[in-house]
Order: C-alpha cells, then structure tokens, then sequence
C-alpha cells in the first residue's frame, strides 16, 4: 500500500511540474522585473498591514 501511495506522489510531483512549466512556457512575462517588484511592495504593504494588526491586538489583550 506504501508503494502505490509513493507512486501516486511522484505522478502527482511530475504533473504539477510539468503544468508549472507549460504555464511559465505560455506567459514567460510573469517572471518580468517589473511584476516582481509590483508584487513584493504590495507584499511589503500586506506585511505591514499584519503586523499593525497583530500589534493592536496584542495591546488590546495587555488593556484588559
């Protein structure tokens, strides 16, 4: 039973890369310059945001 679950793993591992490269192969502009530092300053952004948040709610449970 072992095996066929090690098989599956690895036939599920080969498809999954298999559509990661056919998707990088269709939008090769995905990976551009310009995308990545769109996507990490609204990352930066969305982390801010998080640790503003958790912060006040750490307070909120010193407050009480």
């Amino acid at each position: 039973m072992q095996t066929l679950y090690q098989i599956l793993g690895i036939i599920g591992a080969v498809l999954i890369v298999w559509f990661l490269y056919r998707g990088i192969k269709g939008n090769p502009e995905t990976f551009s310059k310009q995308n990545f530092a769109k996507s990490f300053s609204t990352m930066g952004f969305l982390a801010l945001l998080l640790i503003g948040f958790i912060a006040f709610l750490i307070l909120m449970l010193n407050a009480s």
